[in-house]
């Protein structure tokens, strides 16, 4: 179930938060619960069950490590834990890729391969195998308590906003919200906004770019000019901005409708100044994910200069292995991993000496290349990609795709990604304003994008969320 469907957006949440808000304070969690499986089971009916299963499973060795204080027990119990995790991700996620691997070898050397039927992708895997590692990890290192009963862990893995595509979510940054939260009109009132404005990002501007996009990469690179072949990766760079982005806004508005206050994911990362600031402010759940559970442990800043400069290339390889299981996601994690290495290397002195607007402009074109490889299907495609990137030819075919509604999602997208301020804007409102005003204010926004997403809906087809496959 997508956030921008009409069941979800009609039927569904309406239903939730009826039955959410008409409930007495104690059935409340147990109402999200109730939904949130139910949401979830829409997507995924036979998953949802190794879910419950690997929940209960987290449960109980959390609650067999705090009870004990040898060190090695505990240290055996979140091993346990962690393998039975990391053991769900190998199996679902990346089984086919290792046995397409394998077969190829066989071949190779005149074996004959063998088979593996394929093997479903669930959606939202590495966000829920994810947090439920933060949980175990973070009781083991008494960072946090653990859940005060098998209720809130349920609804913290399965809370629906968050579900399918994150933010990641530490299970002490929430602890405390699920015993108690402020259920109040401005809370409704502010999640609403920012459900509008996600919602607005995905249907109206990243949809849109979507289709320059997805007609370039499906196109024979063979058959694409240099204008169309960079019109078609520029797209594609805002529109996973612009489609992430706004299920995040969307998941952390649905959840303020609740009460609860999730955690930024984004903060304009194309005004960045070199890789290090991008991955502050892209996805930053998962980079914060990355440093303390895997560079951190791995020895982080600790460890002699070598060993950290290839401790954090390696954990960027790994987070392109999570993206997906290509080779492409793995090149591009090895892309990113070098221009970090870079940075620490020399760039974060030298970039300082330079305008700051030549650092941007310098970081976004090695971004998008890097997009390149992200959407590419294969090497073979991002090779014939890239010639086409930098072929001479005219391509003056390509201008019938510039359609007006195109030109101007694509101007919106490059000024709503590159004006360091436009994400508070409503700042420009005066402070001492009555609530009641501002309330005014940002409903009329909201119903404004509301409206304008329900027009475009009618016309579309359906478009998943591109992290959905992550």
């Amino acid at each position: 179930m997508v956030f921008s469907s009409p069941l979800f957006l009609f039927i569904f949440l309406p239903a939730v938060l009826g039955v959410y808000y008409l409930a007495p304070g104690r059935a409340k969690n147990y109402v999200l619960i109730a939904f949130s499986l139910a949401f979830y089971f829409w997507g995924e009916p036979s998953f949802v069950f190794v879910v419950l299963g690997s929940t209960l499973f987290d449960w109980l060795v959390v609650r067999a490590m705090h009870a004990t204080t040898g060190h090695g027990r505990r240290k055996f119990l979140v091993f346990l834990g962690v393998l039975a995790n990391v053991g769900i991700l190998v199996y679902f996620k990346y089984m086919n890729f290792f046995a397409d691997a394998v077969s190829a070898l066989l071949v190779d050397l005149g074996l004959n391969p063998f088979v593996l039927a394929k093997i479903a992708l669930p959606i939202g895997v590495s966000f829920v195998v994810f947090e439920k590692i933060t949980y175990l990890v973070d009781v083991y290192r008494d960072v946090g308590k653990p859940a005060r009963n098998f209720a809130d862990y349920l609804l913290y893995v399965f809370f629906f906003p968050k579900l399918l595509a994150g933010p990641i979510i530490k299970y002490h940054d929430i602890a405390d919200q699920l015993k108690r939260r402020e259920h109040n009109l401005p809370n409704i009132q502010a999640g609403l906004s920012r459900f509008a404005v996600g919602l607005a990002k995905k249907v109206l501007i990243a949809d849109t770019l979507a289709e320059v996009a997805d007609f370039s990469f499906a196109a024979d690179p063979a058959t694409l000019g240099p204008f169309f072949a960079w019109l078609g990766v520029i797209c594609f760079t805002f529109q996973i901005y612009f489609d992430f982005s706004g299920y995040s806004d969307m998941a952390i508005g649905l959840a303020r409708m609740f009460g609860f206050r999730l955690l930024e994911n984004f903060n304009l990362p194309y005004i960045s100044s070199n890789f290090t600031e991008f991955w502050r402010r892209w996805h930053i759940s998962l980079s914060s994910w990355i440093r303390d559970y895997l560079y951190i442990p791995l020895g982080g800043n600790r460890v002699a200069t070598g060993r950290m400069y290839f401790n954090l290339w390696f954990c960027f390889v790994l987070s392109g292995l999570w993206h997906g299981a290509n080779w492409t996601f793995v090149l591009w994690g090895v892309y990113h991993g070098v221009f970090l290495v870079l940075d620490k290397l020399f760039w974060l002195r030298q970039g300082a000496r330079l305008p700051k607007a030549v650092n941007i402009g310098a970081t976004f074109f090695f971004l998008v290349l890097g997009w390149t490889l992200f959407r590419a299907t294969d090497i073979g495609h991002f090779a014939g990609y890239m010639r086409a990137m930098l072929g001479l030819a005219a391509d003056p075919a390509a201008f019938k795709y510039l359609t007006a509604n195109i030109w101007f999602y694509l101007v919106l997208a490059a000024v709503l990604s590159l004006a360091p301020a436009w994400g508070r804007l409503w700042r420009l409102l005066p402070r001492y304003r009555a609530f009641a005003l501002r309330v005014e204010f940002e409903l009329s926004c909201s119903l404004a994008l509301m409206l304008l997403v329900m027009g475009k809906l009618a016309a579309l087809t359906f478009n998943p969320f591109i992290y959905f496959r992550f």
